[in-house]
């Protein structure tokens, strides 16, 4: 009995370190791609592609689920030729993630104006004959996804968000130019960097023990609900009042 336990503790802690292991070669290679531009560059050759059209991400149907397709560096260069686009386009896309064996993950949107090159919005009729699918509202789709692409498609959709909405820098008022990983901007007169911001939201989800209050909007798909949520915004000045307020009542 004690050997069977030994046994299996050192195949949990073999296996817990594998984990670990593979966490912190992902999380290091993420890191060198964000920093890289050439080594960014140079996983695009190796790559795959997540397309999206204003935001929405391009969907197959299967059976009774979404299917989020990608495409490589040669699909791509391919299809936005057959459209009339410049392959330049490509450098808007933006790192999202990787594998385990370091395929890196990149989301492109060819449905904003394109800040690399003359060309405009490809239309999304022409897109989705092309590709044989749909550019489909995240939020209405996310429920029929599996749980790796809804997670790589939530935040690619937030970053790509967060670029078409930080086009210019606050202070100066030029043009700021992304990375090639998309993980920040730089403003080239005064080489101020932004980067992605994070919103605090909550989530509450009110019961009465056997049943939840929950809410859905008319654009809602049929069916889908959801629990109450907000985003939190306190300037540092009512942080300090609510420190404050705090203190006194203790």
């Amino acid at each position: 009995m004690s050997l069977f336990c030994g046994t299996a503790c050192r195949r949990k802690s073999f296996l817990c370190y594998r984990l670990l292991s593979t966490f912190v070669t992902k999380t290091r290679y993420l890191f060198e791609l964000k920093e890289d531009d050439d080594a960014c560059k140079k996983a695009q050759q190796t790559g795959a592609f997540y397309l999206f059209h204003s935001l929405a991400p391009l969907l197959q149907k299967s059976e009774h689920q979404y299917l989020a397709p990608k495409h490589s560096l040669l699909e791509l260069e391919r299809l936005l030729g057959k459209l009339g686009q410049d392959t330049q386009r490509i450098e808007d896309s933006v790192l999202i993630g990787c594998s385990e064996q370091q395929e890196a993950w990149f989301a492109l949107d060819l449905g904003l104006n394109s800040s690399s090159s003359i060309n405009a919005s490809l239309q999304k009729s022409e897109m989705e004959k092309e590709l044989k699918g749909s550019f489909i509202e995240l939020r209405k789709a996310l429920f029929q996804l599996n749980v790796k692409d809804a997670s790589l498609l939530s935040t690619a959709q937030a970053l790509l968000h967060w670029h078409g909405a930080h086009q210019f820098c606050s202070r100066s008022g030029q043009p700021t130019k992304k990375n090639m990983a998309g993980s920040k901007r730089m403003c080239p007169s005064n080489e101020i960097i932004y980067y992605p911001q994070m919103a605090p939201v909550v989530i509450t989800l009110v019961s009465d023990g056997t049943r939840c209050l929950l809410a859905r909007q008319s654009s809602f798909p049929k069916g889908m609900y959801s629990a109450l949520a907000g985003f939190c915004d306190i300037d540092p000045g009512e942080l300090e009042r609510i420190r404050s307020s705090s203190l006194v009542q203790l």
